[in-house]
């Protein structure tokens, strides 16, 4: 009898989506985990009598995927959920929230607002986000406490104060995470400069320089509203897409947000420069920014991936319902309804993401040899019956609630619905005792 190879985690009896280059579906498939690697992908009955693990998982004919990779999130804005909602984000931002983030973040507000956000991902499915915002050594400890991959950034924004001083406090935070996280397995940094409305030209700059200077993502706002394109023309007399890159700023390792006004030579410039974009479906709609252009920048094979943004902005952090409005806006918008089909929005839900993060060797897909970050959905539900196409169903007809399972680097997060890593009441106990103080001031 020949002896079977050890192994950590078998998930079997499922199908498996890999979203690999082929897009390859194996029925009744199988994932042999071993330490935080896939060794093995195929039939359950093969690997099942070629491996033995420490744990088995039934995915019980449920579908077996890539974990979702959210690429623009603020998880920390979790305690501003539902704080000054139906406004235009000028006023949203200037009004509300940059004066509430000034009195209420601090590192307590800001590692219990990450974990509750970091609750919520997992919970529908997010095996990775990128995140920007203030206080990121601690969105950084809540990400390793939850076992979440995660990049991080501290947001610069100079428009309020001496921005050389700014810069350097910027950069010392940064130097910080970069030695704290220097040996971590889940979380990476990267430089994140608010927007060029936030910004100044020397502070982008300078930001682009350590970015480059340390091989590290450079993520920003861009094009987000109407009102951000007409104060940059009269202000620069060039569209944000045309002045980010006359000051050298965009290049394969630029990350941005939004994208929702850009002019056919905007497309071209974040083509010709290999831009990725971070598109946010949800949150446009909800601040009436308005709808990105996905079809062209899909034609123009540029890297689109998507985001939630904030919880104060969207107001959840679900991929599944980001899916559902990316493809259902793109069509509306163009009259078209082949311009964004389903299986292109599970892409961009998760190899695309790993992509715009520079992690597509990584993670993104399920193959031998990538870390394991893999979710496993409950199809055996009334609205998931019958299966015809399986990207269709997870792009019209699923929600985060469907996920059942949840590994990241080869570690069970949560099974069967249950969060392992923390304790999610103390979490939403402590984010609550924290709203109670804002609704109070």
């Amino acid at each position: 009898m020949t002896q079977k190879e050890k192994a950590d985690i078998i998930l079997y009896n499922g199908t498996v989506l890999t979203v690999n280059d082929s897009d390859e579906i194996i029925d009744n498939g199988a994932v042999i985990i071993k330490g935080n690697r896939i060794i093995d992908v195929g039939k359950s009955e093969d690997l099942k009598s070629k491996y033995n693990a420490k744990k088995e998982i039934n995915a019980d004919h449920g579908l077996i995927m890539p974990g979702l990779v959210n690429t623009h999130t603020h998880l920390a804005m979790s305690i501003f959920r539902g704080l000054a909602d139906d406004l235009p984000l000028d006023k949203w931002l200037n009004e509300h929230i940059f004066p509430a983030e000034e009195n209420f973040i601090d590192k307590d507000s800001a590692y219990w607002g990450s974990l509750l956000s970091c609750a919520e991902l997992i919970l529908s499915g997010t095996t990775t986000f990128c995140n920007m915002y203030f206080l990121e050594k601690e969105t950084g400890y809540a990400a390793e406490k939850a076992g979440m991959r995660g990049v991080i950034g501290e947001g610069i924004v100079s428009e309020f104060g001496d921005e050389d001083e700014i810069f350097s406090n910027k950069m010392e935070l940064t130097a910080e995470l970069l030695d704290k996280f220097e040996n971590s397995s889940l979380v990476t940094i990267a430089i994140e400069p608010h927007s060029c409305y936030t910004c100044s030209q020397e502070i982008l700059i300078k930001s682009k320089r350590f970015a480059k200077e340390n091989n590290l993502l450079f993520v920003t706002h861009l094009s987000e509203t109407k009102k951000e394109i007409e104060e940059s023309k009269k202000k620069y007399g060039t569209s944000p897409v045309e002045y980010l890159d006359k000051i050298g700023v965009l290049d394969e390792k630029t990350l941005v947000a939004h994208c929702v006004w850009l002019a056919d030579n905007d497309i071209e410039i974040l083509k010709n420069r290999n831009v990725k974009i971070s598109h946010c479906p949800n949150s446009n709609m909800k601040l009436a920014s308005g709808i990105a252009p996905i079809g062209k920048l899909l034609e123009n094979q540029i890297t689109v991936s998507l985001g939630s943004d904030g919880s104060a902005s969207n107001n959840n952090l679900d991929l599944f319902s980001e899916m559902s409005s990316a493809t259902k806006l793109a069509k509306v918008a163009t009259l078209d309804p082949e311009i964004l089909t389903a299986k292109e929005t599970v892409r961009m839900a998760t190899i695309n993401g790993a992509k715009a993060l520079g992690m597509e060797k990584e993670i993104g897909s399920i193959e031998i040899g990538k870390k394991a970050d893999i979710i496993i959905l409950d199809f055996n539900k009334p609205h998931l019956v019958p299966v015809y196409d399986y990207y269709s169903n997870l792009v019209y007809a699923a929600s985060g609630s469907d996920v059942q399972t949840c590994i990241i680097d080869g570690k069970i997060i949560m099974e069967d619905r249950n969060i392992i890593s923390f304790n999610i009441s103390e979490t939403m106990q402590k984010v609550q005792e924290i709203s109670n103080e804002i609704k109070a001031s």
